[in-house]
């Protein structure tokens, strides 16, 4: 049940970026927040939903799914499942912790087109990178 309390820890953070998002977006104009860090929440949003929510939601559903379906009394590997999740927090960590970097978090979108991603990428930008090689390496 750990990765669904993760995921859905995620769920409400990244949740809480979209409505960062959806408020600067109700009117016309600037609001709320300067268009480089618009530009943080859509891209932080979008990372932390799919390699923070949806694939560790995936991941703890099957975990409780799969062995009653094969007829197994746990998991066949407990110790490297272990291993898997605890890369999760540490890897969201440092995920997150690029906003609070110098110059700022990345601001290129979640896909990391190569025009955007290569000129305009701050230096946390190898941080964001390894931490997202992270999150998919434990799932």
């Amino acid at each position: 049940y750990l990765y669904m309390w993760f995921a859905f820890s995620m769920l409400l953070i990244g949740g809480a970026m979209a409505m960062v998002i959806r408020l600067e977006l109700l009117m016309p104009g600037l609001q709320f927040v300067e268009p480089q860090f618009f530009n943080q929440m859509t891209t932080m949003h979008g990372l932390i939903m799919v390699f923070g929510a949806i694939m560790p939601a995936f991941v703890g559903l099957a975990n409780i799914m799969i062995p009653p379906m094969i007829g197994g009394p746990d998991m066949a590997l407990p110790s490297m499942n272990n291993w898997s999740f605890w890369i999760l927090p540490f890897a969201g960590t440092m995920l997150l912790s690029t906003m609070f970097m110098e110059g700022g978090g990345p601001a290129f979108g979640w896909t990391f087109y190569a025009p955007l991603s290569t000129t305009f990428a701050p230096d946390s930008t190898d941080f964001f990178i390894f931490a997202i090689h992270m999150l998919g390496f434990s799932s």
